[in-house]
């Protein structure tokens, strides 16, 4: 515990074990790649909310393109949630590609929830309400799988941001680009390590405790190697987004900027 909090308070993050191996993790996405190959009709057919009063609620399939507001970033990614199971059972006995991506998706899912609320779990001895406020019914939790899609005349495959939930598990990435810190001048780059996760807080974490004594983790993603120019894709990585029920996501211009909202 001691040593979560003295990361979380000096470096903005902590290491964490992640119970899946990266040959598995590596099958997911491959999954998800041959997801993304199937036909717009196909990829849209997932689309449900966890919670409507929060952005960061939705599960499915999304594409970015540069020039959509404040974004300005090429990504597809998809949100993944155990609920896919129950909701579309039509849809994965009719589809292997989605049925395979789900299938590879859900231990993944699993795993990323166990991890995250061992280490909400260790907060609670300063927080000991804490891991009430992430229970319920249909937990608010997100898997996302990112493929970023290279840009030429553009580093920054993600614009410096925080999250928009409470806390992130940075799962697995096939390339180092995060970078994390405070503020933009003190932002480093971090790299996962077999069998290991990053652990950091979110946007909404002092405002669910009501304290700020640690620092939301600032972050982006940058671009490193050049070799990738004219390739399909830049770089992917495996996310997972925790928030605590009943909470709302502040606005994306604030979850862009570093003045945060008190």
């Amino acid at each position: 515990m001691h040593n979560l909090e003295k990361d979380l308070r000096e470096q903005f993050y902590t290491r964490v074990p992640f119970p899946i191996d990266q040959a598995e993790i590596q099958a997911a996405v491959d999954a998800f790649m041959v997801f993304l190959n199937e036909p717009e009709a196909i990829k849209q057919q997932i689309q449900l909310r966890i919670c409507d009063s929060h952005r960061r609620g939705d599960v499915g399939y999304t594409h970015r393109d540069p020039d959509d507001s404040i974004y300005n970033d090429s990504k597809d990614y998809f949100h993944y949630h155990d609920l896919i199971i129950d909701r579309y059972p039509e849809l994965l006995a009719q589809n292997e590609a989605v049925r395979n991506f789900v299938t590879k998706a859900s231990p993944i899912w699993q795993a990323a929830r166990a991890v995250g609320e061992t280490a909400i779990h260790q907060l609670s001895q300063r927080y000991p309400e804490l891991p009430a406020r992430f229970q319920g019914d249909i937990p608010h939790i997100i898997l996302r799988f990112i493929r970023y899609n290279w840009q030429e005349s553009k580093q920054h495959l993600a614009k410096p941001h925080f999250d928009a939930g409470s806390c992130t598990l940075a799962v697995a990435e096939s390339a180092q680009g995060l970078r994390i810190g405070k503020d933009e001048a003190s932002l480093q780059l971090v790299q996962n390590a077999p069998n290991q996760s990053i652990f950091f807080l979110s946007s909404n974490f002092e405002r669910l405790v009501n304290d700020n004594t640690f620092d939301p983790a600032w972050h982006d993603v940058i671009q490193l190697n050049h070799e990738h120019i004219g390739k399909p894709y830049a770089r992917w990585a495996v996310v997972c987004f925790f928030e605590a029920q009943g909470m709302t996501a502040i606005s994306r211009e604030m979850t862009h900027t570093c003045q945060r909202e008190k």
